[in-house]
């Protein structure tokens, strides 16, 4: 009976998450004049790619999708260059991770849309606003991701027994032979969460992509002015390419993050 109770509260659960992305799908392939009409339905009666030609050819979709995925992949990089070494110091040292913690709160209590007009008016003198590769929204984005990566791989440090490092560093190996051998392995499912959280964090951010790249838009921007304009077919199809990436990489780290970070590692 308590299995079964826990089915159906997961599958309600599981319900209630799906059913916005139902809608979307629903809505990216129904045609503009049924997507009006009065009852609405569960279904399309004619299905159709039209939003998705239309879209193609009204807004910039292509460069929109390429902006999209190359800030988001830079800002994955970066970020977890940054925050590797600063989430193993802090989980080493308890005084540092003391000072880390707190600015990186810090940085979290203002808003997007309260920095990113001071970061405009920095880009426009770097000559980084507006940019053709996106490299000012790369940058905020960067920021902006730092606090997310920085907890969970601090977390992952934590979970690996220091003594592990000292027996590499006693049997020859540098700090960093160590920490590349020993500790980065056993925090593979901690990196692929803070890669894909950080991916997801740049992929969706709205604030300042609409702010600092005025022509040069990413897909969330061109989302909300189809929305704004009334095109919930396209804004739809525009939705529905922008699941396609967030999928894709959650099917290829899901290995990662069920495996076991400390197997065979003593605990």
């Amino acid at each position: 009976m308590k299995r079964v109770v826990t089915f159906i509260v997961a599958l309600a659960i599981a319900a209630v998450a799906l059913m916005p992305i139902a809608l979307v799908l629903k809505q990216a392939f129904t045609p503009e004049p049924e997507s009006f009409q009065w009852p609405p339905t569960w279904l399309p009666a004619t299905p159709t790619l039209e939003n998705f030609r239309t879209a193609a050819a009204t807004v910039e979709l292509a460069r929109g999708l390429w902006m999209s995925l190359l800030v988001a992949s830079l800002t994955t990089l970066s970020t977890l260059a940054v925050c590797l070494s600063a989430a193993w110091a802090a989980a080493r040292r308890p005084p540092l991770d003391r000072s880390l913690d707190a600015a990186l709160i810090v940085t979290r209590l203002f808003p997007s849309i309260a920095l990113a007009v001071p970061l405009a008016v920095i880009f426009v003198r770097l000559r980084l606003y507006n940019h053709p590769a996106g490299l000012g929204l790369w940058m905020a984005h960067t920021l902006l991701a730092l606090p997310f990566a920085f907890f969970i791989l601090r977390n992952g440090f934590r979970s690996v027994p220091v003594e592990l490092e000292e027996a590499a560093r006693l049997d020859g190996a540098t700090r960093f032979g160590a920490f590349w051998r020993v500790t980065l392995p056993l925090i593979r499912p901690s990196l692929g969460a803070a890669a894909l959280l950080v991916f997801l964090v740049s992929w969706d951010e709205f604030a300042y992509a609409l702010l600092l790249q005025v022509t040069n838009r990413p897909l969330p921007p061109l989302l909300y002015y189809l929305t704004t304009f009334g095109h919930p077919g396209l804004a739809s199809a525009v939705a529905a390419i922008m699941l396609v990436p967030s999928l894709l990489i959650i099917v290829i780290l899901e290995p990662t993050l069920r495996s076991g970070g400390l197997a065979g590692s003593g605990r």
